[in-house]
């Protein structure tokens, strides 16, 4: 028993050895394109999990919105995907700067909201009060 479980962890190693990552792609996006196209991804995943009625009302495929957005198609894109995730290191670089990302966009929308509203831009605010002129009466 003891010969067969090691003989079995011994071939269990040895086919680990040679896993053959995938090749580049044709058309590689390069890691800002598949930063931007992997936050869009999220984002609008999150956007359809809290409110999915309305992704269906409007007959949105978020999958579909990005190949249309970055003019590519599902199967370059599962390509590139394969690259990063067969680099582990690469892909978790990657990813790290998705999330730096995400809470950028996070802080901004945070910020916006407690920023109080005013009428409009400094610029358009008249600079001079009106007064009603007494001749017009």
């Amino acid at each position: 028993m003891r010969k067969l479980l090691t003989c079995s962890i011994l071939f269990w190693l040895a086919g680990c050895q040679n896993i053959e990552k995938s090749p580049k792609p044709d058309d590689f996006y390069g890691d800002d394109k598949m930063i931007e196209i992997m936050t869009d991804l999220y984002l609008m995943e999150a956007s359809m999990t809290t409110n999915r009625v309305t992704f269906t009302d409007l007959k949105v495929l978020p999958h579909e919105f990005i190949y249309d957005k970055y003019e590519t198609d599902s199967l370059t894109f599962a390509e590139n995907l394969e690259y990063y995730t067969d680099r582990n290191d690469k892909y978790l670089e990657l990813m790290e700067q998705v999330k730096t990302k995400m809470e950028v966009l996070r802080d901004t929308i945070d910020a916006n909201m407690r920023t109080p509203k005013t009428s409009g831009p400094a610029s358009l605010e008249p600079k001079v009060s009106l007064e009603k002129d007494p001749d017009n009466d």
